[in-house]
């Protein structure tokens, strides 16, 4: 069970979650049937990749907020219409860039997108995310070389969230999941939580706008379930998350 009458001040003091030996002996189960199966990221992949697919993540990273249907419709077309090196031709021209990404962002029908371009928040967090990257020696390439030297997994996240707009707790650990610069990273999501819930742990609603509690939750996800169960954070994440429609399938009684 969840302790729920904790205040923001001494979240670290508080154990969040009661991993029992039940829970853990579910959690098994689903590692030996799933964990084989489920498809890593390669450590460091990102320096295979060209700015452009780098920056195409951070449009993908923003778009699912709120619903992931948005960026299933990333078609090619919209994706070459925002592509990195045609947004840097543009980059001194700010109306035009706040359109062109507003007007991809309409298009896929991207949640929280507004209708009005002043008002659209996502808009905005693209443009400044864009202008971020555009200012590294490298581009994109050269803002994940800078984060590739941080020491810890910690620091990697805490500087994404400090350098991007939109991207958060949840965000900034996919992204960095995906180019294969994190090990030790759980992004929280609603898939994880029903699993999670399934077997009977629950997790803090409040987690996804409260980034000192989410840091907790994942701290002892990764002492009390990953740790145990032999796996970095990134195989419990993904394999979850891979795997998801089939586990909850999964009785365990």
């Amino acid at each position: 069970m969840i302790k729920m009458n904790y205040h923001n001040n001494d979240i670290s003091s508080k154990n969040m979650l009661n991993i029992t030996r039940e829970h853990l002996a579910k959690l098994e189960l689903i590692k030996q049937k799933f964990l084989r199966k489920t498809c890593l990221p390669e450590p460091d992949n990102w320096r295979g990749l060209c700015n452009n697919q780098i920056w195409l993540k951070v449009i993908g990273q923003v778009m699912l907020v709120g619903s992931s249907l948005s960026e299933k419709k990333f078609s090619d077309q919209l994706k070459e219409k925002v592509s990195y090196d045609k947004l840097l031709k543009i980059k001194d021209d700010e109306n035009q860039l706040n359109k062109v990404i507003h007007e991809v962002l309409r298009a896929v029908k991207t949640r929280y997108a507004s209708a009005s371009i002043e008002k659209c928040r996502k808009t905005k967090a693209l443009v400044h995310n864009f202008k971020v990257l555009s200012e590294y020696k490298d581009g994109p390439k050269g803002f994940l070389e800078e984060i590739s030297k941080l020491s810890t997994d910690k620091e990697k996240i805490k500087y994404v969230m400090s350098k991007f707009k939109y991207i958060k707790s949840k965000g900034a650990r996919d992204f960095l999941m995906d180019f294969g610069l994190v090990r030790d990273a759980i992004a929280i999501d609603v898939r994880l939580q029903n699993v999670l819930k399934k077997i009977g742990i629950n997790i803090p609603e409040r987690i996804k706008s409260n980034p000192k509690l989410y840091d907790k939750v994942e701290e002892e996800l990764l002492s009390k379930v990953c740790k145990p169960l032999n796996l970095s954070g990134v195989e419990f994440d993904r394999m979850i998350y891979n795997n998801y429609k089939d586990i909850m399938k999964m009785n365990f009684d």
